[in-house]
Order: structure tokens, then sequence, then C-alpha cells
């Protein structure tokens, strides 16, 4: 079962920061006024053109792992898409580029990267929940001879974060530079308070934030499995936080999307898409396929660190009330700006969800 993201409430924040948070939560929720789409509909029905090839962008690792299982299995052929191309790239930056160029149909996003373009450029389109925070699946590790033994210590430390999905629009002091740092520092905010925006975020691959903490240059990193195994087996790294606990747990991660016109063109497809999606998320659940596809899907990863990995949830099913978190978190972090005289009128641009 689904962890339900509606009962974890935002932690009280700190004199400063609360008054800020009480006026973004006095506004509606930010996807109560969501436009659904309608009549989604199967592959060969009316609604929209028949399209049986799709191509998908993504930056390739356990959060998309079942667009591979659905590769691997033929699911997408038994939903109809007889011809579906993956491509991979580096950075969600790229993959955004990709999207809106025309180079993919649907691409597989950070939610932080999401929602900060909807606020921006409204264009998108979810189709799919993707992947959802769980215990132990994003943590702050240190080692023990760091002499850190709190998260209270990690104010003004230089601390390591993954580079694949940050928001190159935000500078790296003063708030969080991606969902990563913000779901961090949401939960380093009940240890320091107002001292969690001192953390000096130093952005850089996962694998780099491992050496560089074992050579000391990082006093702590914030990482995804299956480099929480590697750290903490091969080299005695501790957690120091579970980033995905309390106001975080179960929180959104990624998702899939494409351009909205695209979505309205193409109903079939994505309603293909969809169930073959759906049958994979459900598989990916299961313990073997994902761990089976790791090495595959992520090249410097064994296949022991994949079979000992934690994993979060693939969710066969999209809640509006679970991503509504996503983007109140992003505000309560100032990553989305909310001004003197602005208004955030509860609708993320013009995004669609299409159940």
């Amino acid at each position: 079962m689904r962890f339900d993201p509606a009962a974890i409430p935002l932690l009280r924040r700190s004199p400063r920061r609360t008054s800020r948070a009480r006026y973004l939560l006095a506004i509606p929720a930010v996807l109560a006024l969501v436009a659904a789409a309608a009549g989604c509909s199967t592959a060969g029905s009316p609604g929209g053109k028949v399209s049986s090839a799709i191509t998908i962008a993504l930056v390739p690792g356990i959060n998309d792992a079942p667009v591979y299982l659905a590769e691997r299995d033929g699911l997408f052929a038994k939903a109809g898409l007889s011809n579906v191309t993956i491509k991979s790239y580096s950075t969600d930056t790229q993959v955004l580029k990709a999207l809106q160029a025309g180079d993919a149909d649907i691409a597989a996003l950070d939610y932080g990267d999401i929602f900060y373009q909807e606020a921006h450029h409204p264009d998108l389109s979810i189709l799919a929940d993707g992947y959802d925070a769980g215990s132990g699946v994003l943590e702050v590790l240190t080692l023990k001879t760091s002499h850190i033994n709190s998260p209270a210590q990690l104010g003004d430390k230089p601390v390591g974060l993954p580079n694949y999905d940050l928001l190159n629009q935000l500078k790296p002091s003063g708030h969080p530079i991606s969902l990563e740092a913000a779901a961090v520092s949401e939960v380093l905010n009940s240890y320091i308070g107002n001292a969690a925006l001192s953390v000096n975020w130093r952005p850089m691959s996962e694998a780099d934030e491992v050496k560089e903490l074992l050579s000391g240059t990082l006093s702590a990193i914030v990482v995804g499995e299956p480099y929480i195994y590697e750290a903490e087996s091969q080299h005695g790294a501790v957690e120091l936080m579970d980033a995905s606990s309390g106001p975080t747990a179960g929180l959104p991660l990624s998702g899939y999307v494409s351009m909205s016109p695209w979505a309205k063109d193409n109903q079939a497809a994505v309603a293909d898409f969809q169930a073959a999606l759906a049958k994979a998320q459900s598989d990916a659940g299961m313990f073997g396929p994902v761990q089976q596809l790791l090495p595959r899907v992520v090249s410097d990863v064994s296949a022991e660190d994949a079979d000992l990995s934690t994993l979060g949830t693939f969710p066969t099913t999209t809640s509006l009330v679970g991503l509504n978190r996503v983007p109140l978190l992003m505000s309560n972090e100032d990553m989305i700006a909310v001004g003197p005289g602005q208004t955030w009128n509860g609708k993320v641009g013009s995004i669609l969800v299409h159940n």
C-alpha cells in the first residue's frame, strides 16, 4: 500500500520562517485548481491522435527503472506503443531541453525541476507519478572520523549534493538548490532552525561525493541508493540524518511529463504509456526486477550493491494531494518566490494531471 502523504504536516518553522510559511499556507492548495485532462483514451479510440511511436528522455537511475522494465518485458508494445525510444542524458536540465525542443515526447524529471519550470514558464503536463521517497532512500552521511555527531553541527559545513537535477537558476546560498536539498533543509530545520540555510552545498556527482567525503574535503554528503550502501558498507560511512523522514516522509521525488500541447494532441499515446508504466511500476514494487536492472541502468553499480539497495515507492496512481506537498515545500524553502503584493493563485500554471 502506498503511504498516504496527506497525514504528514510540515514542521513548524522558526520565527522568521514561520511568518513566511503562514503566508504561503494561507493560499489555496497549489494543485486544488489543477485542470484534469478529460477523455484519456486507449489506442485507436476517439479523443486524440493515434501514435504508436514515442521517445522518452531520462537520466538513468533507480527512479525511472520501470521504463527499462517496460522496454525489457514488452509492456509498451502490449499497450499499443510498438516503437519506443529511450534517450539517456546526464542531467535533468538536458532532459527538459530535449523535451522542449521536441527531441523527446515524454520526460522523466525530478519534481523540483517540474514545479520550478511551471512557476516560471507553465507548459508541462504531468502524465504519471514516478518515484516517492521512503525510509533510507535519501540520507545525509558522514564519517566517524569527521567528529560530526549530530545534524545540528552541519551549519556552515561543506555538504555534498547530487548535481544531476539542480535548479541552475538558484544560487547555492540562502536557500536549497534542488528538491533533495530542500528535503534535507526541511528536516534539518528541526535541529538548527534558520542555521539550516547556512549549509555550504557542494554540487557534484554522487560518486564524487563519496570520494570527497573520504578525502575529508566534505563534512557530509547527501546521497541516494546505491551510493548509500556503497559508502556505508565499503567505506564505513554512518547515517547522520534520514532526509526522507518526518515532514518529507513519502515525498514524491520524480514523475513523467510531456509538453501540454503534445499531451492534448496525443491522448491515445498518453493512455497507452500510462497503462504500460502502471504495470511496470507494479512489477518494480516487488523485490528483484529493479535490482536486476540497476547494473545495466547505472554503469558504476555492481550487482551486489543493487541487491542490497533500499528502494522507495513506485506508485501506480497519481495523487494530487501527494503532488501538492512538493510546491508547498519549495515555497517554504524560498525556491519558488512569492513576494510582497504577489499572489500564488493555487494553480500551477497550466499544468495538467492526466488521470
